[in-house]
């Protein structure tokens, strides 16, 4: 009994932790494909979905103006191979994260509430496009929610790393509607996965080259240790940046994005082939003409 739940007791911060990570993926997952989708949602649909993101910045706005105090935290990254390393600490005032949300939900939501028809058709048109605009968008509140010292399951959340298996359904249905085949599905998610991951690479090389902070600075990471073996690195020096963020983002990163993607397009791909076989079914069969008869068992 007493090892029963010594291993209960070992496995429930697991699991706890496997439930937030499940739970994030799904809210990330449908925030992006109504981002993504929101060109071809009815008008109507898109202004009340604006409204509701002008209301949840309002939100966070009356929280900003209650919170109080000092708020720090460290900024954390991970490497492939040598683990997790600390860029430093962020040190903010308690209510700044809030308004970082504020400023967020506000803008989007004017947007979707200003934008027109015709041009929402338009942008639907172009899926690479929103979905890069999307990726620099996430970056760029990445960098500002770190800044301000926000929680861990904050920047946990807002990464590009959640958005290609929907980016790549996405393209899918797009390469699908255009009568086009995989060929269209694989050539639009490498565009995407270079444009997002060289965003991502560019920031890290100003932020480590000015020591701007978050984990896109990699200039307090002097020391890295990769199956046995050691590595130093001069803080903002040319190997630090290309060995520790350039190269990783173009390479490993770029071919994730893919076939993360192509993962996505999948899972799309069975979703149509199950819903074209069930509406095959339910199409009713002509009934045998009046001199027929049917064969018994």
């Amino acid at each position: 009994m007493r090892t029963g739940h010594r291993l209960a007791r070992a496995y429930t911060p697991r699991m706890f932790s496997v439930a937030v990570s499940v739970l994030t993926a799904l809210v990330v997952w449908l925030v992006t494909a109504l981002a993504l989708g929101w060109g071809r949602l009815p008008g109507g649909r898109r202004r009340a979905l604006a409204l509701v993101t002008s209301g949840l910045g309002l939100v966070m706005l009356m929280v900003a103006l209650s919170a109080q105090g000092q708020r720090e935290a460290q900024t954390t990254g991970q490497f492939l191979l040598g683990g997790e390393y600390v860029t430093g600490h962020a040190s903010a005032s308690a209510s700044l994260r809030y308004y970082v949300a504020t400023a967020v939900c506000l803008l989007l939501g004017t947007a979707g509430l200003a934008l027109p028809d015709e041009t929402a058709r338009r942008l639907d048109r172009h899926p690479v496009a929103v979905a890069v605009a999307l990726s620099l968008l996430v970056t760029a509140l990445r960098f500002a929610l770190e800044k301000v010292a926000a929680p861990e399951t904050w920047a946990y959340a807002v990464g590009i790393t959640w958005l290609a298996p929907v980016v790549g359904a996405v393209f899918f249905v797009h390469a699908r509607e255009e009568g086009r085949g995989w060929r269209a599905v694989i050539s639009a998610l490498l565009r995407y996965a270079v444009a997002a991951r060289g965003a991502v690479a560019l920031l890290m090389v100003v932020a480590t080259a000015f020591r701007l902070g978050s984990h896109y600075d990699l200039s307090a990471v002097k020391h890295l240790r990769v199956r046995g073996d050691e590595y130093w690195f001069t803080p903002g020096g040319a190997r630090q940046i290309l060995y520790l963020g350039v190269i990783p983002q173009v390479t490993f990163w770029v071919a994730y994005t893919v076939l993360a993607g192509l993962i996505g397009a999948g899972v799309a791909a069975a979703i149509f082939r199950i819903r074209g076989g069930q509406r095959a079914e339910a199409v009713p069969v002509e009934p045998p003409n009046s001199g027929s008869r049917e064969l018994s068992a």
